[in-house]
C-alpha cells in the first residue's frame, strides 16, 4: 500500500518504487487499448458480440478496468513524487496535504484490481468448461452479465477500505451496500459454474478438476467477503489476519489455480505437447493443499484478533502462525512441482493434435504449430463457439477427436 506520510519518510529507493509504478501505469493502459481496440474491431466475419467466447469478454472487461482504475495508482505516485523531489505537500499535513487524498486514489485502483486478476481465470475456467463437460454453457448472458455487472460496480466499492480511519463516516453505509451488491453479479459467474456442471459427465482433466479447486476457494472467499463488507463486523475484524486470508481466497484461491487451469487447457496449442498430467496434478494439488493449511489457519488467528502487518505478536498466535508456515512452504513445493511439468513436457511431452480437446473455439481449430497466419482463408463464424450435443458434421467429427486424443493422453501418461 505504500502509504502516505510513512512512505515519504522512506530512503531513496522509494523514489525507483515511484518511478516503476508510474511507468507500469503506462504499460498497462497501452496494452488495454491494444486489447480493448482488437476484441472491438479485428473479430472474425459472423462474430456478433453474442458470439464472442466468454474469455474474450472477460479480457475485455478486465482491459477496462484496467486502463480507468490503474492510472489512480500512477496518479497518486506522481504526487509522492513531486512531495519528495519538488517539496510539495498534497500529502503533508503540516502543508495543508490529506494521508486521506492518498488512501482514496491507491483504493480507486486496490480493488478494481482484485477483479481485474479474477475475471479473466474465471472467464478461462467457463471457457474450458463446455469443453470437458461436452454441453453448452449454462446461460451464456448470465455470465456476461456478470462480467459486466462487476465491472460497473467495482468503480463503486473502494471505499470499504477506510471504513475505520475516521473518513466521511456517512458514507460507510451507501458503500456497504454497493460492496454487497457486487456479490450478485460474481455470483452470476458461480452458478452459471454450477449450473454448466449440472447433470453434466466431465472429462475429468487436469483443468476440469481445477474447476472444482476454484469453486471451492471462491466459495470461501466470497462469504468471508460479505461479512467484512459490513460495517459492525468490520470493526472487530479491520486490520486483522482475517482480512489476509479473505482476499487470498479471492486472489490467489481464484486468479493463481484458474491460471493453472488454463495452462494446462491451452498448454497443447501454445507448446504442441500435452501437459504432463499426473505430475502436473500432484503440483496442483500439493499447492491446494498447502493454500488450505496456510489461509485456513490465517482465518483463526483473524478471529483470535492477531492484526496484519506486524513483526512481532503474541505468543498466543504462534500455532497459527507456524501452521500457516508450513502451509506455505506446501505450496512452494506444488508451483516448483508444476514447474517441472511445464519444462520436462515442453521439453519431451506427449505431442498433440491440432485440436486436443475438441473444443469449438476459433483457435482450436488452427493448426498445431500455430501459422504465423492463423487461418489460409478467413474463418466466417455462423454460431456461438458452445453448441455441444447438437447434432451436426463437425459435433460427430469433435467427439472422435476427442476420444482420439484422450486415448493419446494416456498413452502418454503410461
Amino acid at each position: 500500500t505504500v502509504y502516505q506520510p510513512l512512505a515519504d519518510q522512506a530512503p531513496v529507493g522509494m523514489v525507483g518504487y515511484q518511478v516503476t509504478i508510474i511507468v507500469f501505469a503506462f504499460s498497462t493502459g497501452i496494452a488495454s487499448v491494444n486489447l480493448i481496440t482488437t476484441i472491438a474491431t479485428m473479430r472474425a466475419r459472423g462474430m456478433t458480440w453474442s458470439r464472442v467466447p466468454v474469455f474474450v469478454y472477460g479480457i475485455l472487461g478486465s482491459s477496462i478496468m484496467g486502463l480507468i482504475w490503474f492510472p489512480m495508482f500512477q496518479y497518486s505516485q506522481i504526487l509522492a513524487l513531486s512531495d519528495r523531489v519538488l517539496q510539495t505537500s498534497f500529502y503533508t499535513p503540516p502543508g495543508g496535504g490529506s494521508v486521506w487524498l492518498y488512501e482514496n486514489l491507491f483504493w480507486l485502483l486496490g480493488h478494481p484490481e482484485v477483479y481485474v486478476i479474477v475475471i479473466p481465470a474465471t472467464a478461462a475456467l467457463l471457457e474450458l468448461m463446455p469443453v470437458f463437460l461436452r454441453k453448452p454453457l449454462f446461460s451464456y448472458k448470465m455470465a456476461i452479465a456478470g462480467i459486466a455487472g462487476i465491472v460497473g460496480l467495482s468503480a463503486v466499492v473502494w471505499v470499504h477500505h477506510m471504513y475505520m480511519t475516521g473518513w466521511a463516516p456517512s458514507s460507510n453505509y451507501p458503500f456497504m451496500l454497493s460492496t454487497e451488491m457486487i456479490s450478485i453479479p460474481f455470483s452470476f459467474l458461480v452458478l452459471v459454474m454450477l449450473g454448466t456442471m449440472w447433470r453434466g459427465k466431465p472429462w475429468t482433466r487436469l483443468p476440469m478438476m481445477a474447476v472444482y479447486a476454484v469453486i471451492w476457494n471462491k466459495v470461501i472467499g466470497g462469504i468471508t467477503g460479505v461479512y467484512l463488507s459490513d460495517v459492525p463486523v468490520d470493526q472487530y475484524m479491520h486490520g486483522s489476519m482475517f482480512v489476509v486470508a479473505h482476499f487470498h481466497f479471492m486472489l490467489m484461491g481464484a486468479g493463481l489455480f484458474g491460471a493453472m487451469a488454463a495452462i494446462a487447457y491451452w498448454f497443447p496449442k501454445m507448446t504442441t505437447r500435452y501437459l504432463d498430467e499426473r505430475i502436473g496434478s500432484i503440483g496442483f494439488w500439493t499447492a491446494f493443499a498447502g493454500f488450505q493449511i496456510t489461509f485456513m489457519s490465517m482465518f483463526v488467528a483473524g478471529l483470535q484478533g492477531m492484526p496484519r502487518r506486524v513483526l512481532q505478536f503474541s505468543d498466543a498466535f504462534n500455532v497459527s502462525n507456524w501452521i500457516s508456515t508450513i502451509g506455505a512452504y506446501i505450496i512452494g513445493i506444488g508451483m516448483l512441482i508444476f514447474l517441472y511439468a511445464i519444462i520436462t513436457s515442453w521439453r519431451s511431452g506427449t505431442p498433440a493434435p491440432g485440436n486436443p480437446w475438441g473444443a469449438h473455439t476459433l483457435e482450436a481449430q488452427t493448426e498445431t504449430p500455430v501459422p504465423l497466419e492463423n487461418f489460409p482463408v478467413l474463418p466466417v463464424v455462423t454460431s456461438d463457439p458452445y453448441d455441444y450435443g447438437v447434432p451436426d458434421p463437425y459435433q460427430v467429427a469433435d467427439d472422435a477427436e476427442m476420444q482420439q486424443a484422450e486415448g493419446v493422453a494416456r498413452v502418454g501418461a503410461s
